[in-house]
């Protein structure tokens, strides 16, 4: 039996390693690979959990286990809401690593400030290309490119304790800018690292087996092969040649760009061997409190009405992660955000 599947049929069960925290699912960006601009598809409820039982919740999540998660906070754009900062400074006092996921448009001066208070660990801005009319087309905002350069100036300025990184979705607009993206981050003297992610179903859209075909999103899908494997080979190079600036990385794992080929290849294929791997590891929360494993499975408990470590270890958890263990789809969490080049992925 292989490693993975010792994992996939062991009945031990450990805490979660990271938590992604979304305070709202609105955004002001209208995305080409993001729909969270759209009323959301799933209804959720009005009522959202109050800043007290956020907190209780990541006090809980703090004390589940040997090994503290981090804490993605994430949205929509969770700077449009006030309380993300003091959310984060809260996590922050009891020890958990922190991250900020943003689109940096409201980053100026006084929220810089305001980070710089709170012990951010990192701050991750979404740059999808080195030219200003590739960034802003595909995040359907005019401006926000420069608005982007400014609020790294901005976090320099007044927040230089936090990690700048980048994150770019990898598609068919901005594939020829990838290398050269890496290579200004690198090279600037501001930024940490750059992490990749290869375009899938756009977020708050009815869920489609073949949805790069479908001419909404068609194209956003990377049709030239030769230029992927190109662009991969190069990401390789890179990220292994030690060509980059001191300090900097590309935190892809050097496997991930060889998946993405295969990928971006046969898409209908399911990306590993085995089953998914992600029922035992990763846990998100949505803005009316809903606990997942997988946002395309069933929800497992709500912090609002129960604590986090009860519904961990919940039979409905059980139910859910069995379902997690038998599924073949070639999700955002699966092949980018909770990537394990450890697991038996296909290349």
């Amino acid at each position: 039996m292989n490693v993975s599947a010792e994992k996939i049929n062991s009945t031990k069960l450990d805490t979660p390693t990271y938590c992604c925290l979304a305070i709202l699912e609105s955004c002001f960006m209208k995305c080409k690979m993001c729909y969270k601009w759209q009323s959301d598809i799933n209804l959720r409820s009005p009522d959202e959990p109050t800043v007290a039982q956020w907190k209780q919740f990541i006090a809980d999540l703090a004390g589940m286990g040997d090994i503290r998660p981090t804490i993605h906070f994430a949205g929509g754009e969770p700077l449009v809401r006030g309380e993300t900062l003091d959310l984060i400074a809260f996590a922050s006092r009891l020890g958990l690593d922190t991250l900020l996921a943003t689109n940096a448009y409201l980053i100026e001066k006084e929220i810089s400030l305001r980070i710089n208070e709170i012990n951010l660990k990192n701050i991750v801005i979404s740059l999808d290309g080195v030219n200003k009319n590739t960034h802003d087309f595909l995040r359907g905002t005019a401006g926000s490119f420069e608005r982007v350069q400014r609020a790294i100036e901005f976090l320099q300025l007044y927040a230089n304790k936090v990690k700048i990184d980048l994150a770019a979705v990898i598609s068919a607009v901005n594939l020829n800018e990838i290398v050269a993206l890496v290579e200004w981050a690198s090279q600037s003297g501001k930024i940490n690292g750059v992490a990749f992610q290869a375009v899938t179903q756009p977020f708050n859209t009815l869920e489609e087996e073949k949805w790069y075909e479908n001419p909404k999103y068609s194209f956003l899908w990377p049709k030239d092969l030769e230029l992927v494997n190109l662009v991969m080979d190069r990401l390789i190079e890179l990220k292994t040649a030690g060509s980059l600036k001191r300090g900097f990385a590309v935190r892809n794992p050097t496997r991930q760009f060889g998946i993405y080929k295969r990928y971006f290849e046969k898409p209908e294929d399911f990306v590993k061997r085995s089953g998914c791997h992600l029922y035992s590891q990763a846990l998100n929360v949505t803005p009316d409190g809903e606990a997942h494993l997988c946002f395309y499975k069933p929800s497992i408990g709500n912090i609002k009405s129960s604590r986090i470590q009860d519904i961990w270890f919940s039979e409905k958890a059980k139910s859910v992660r069995e379902q997690i263990k038998h599924c073949r789809k070639n999700c955002q969490a699966l092949v980018n955000c909770n990537f394990d080049e450890t697991e038996d992925y296909v290349e």
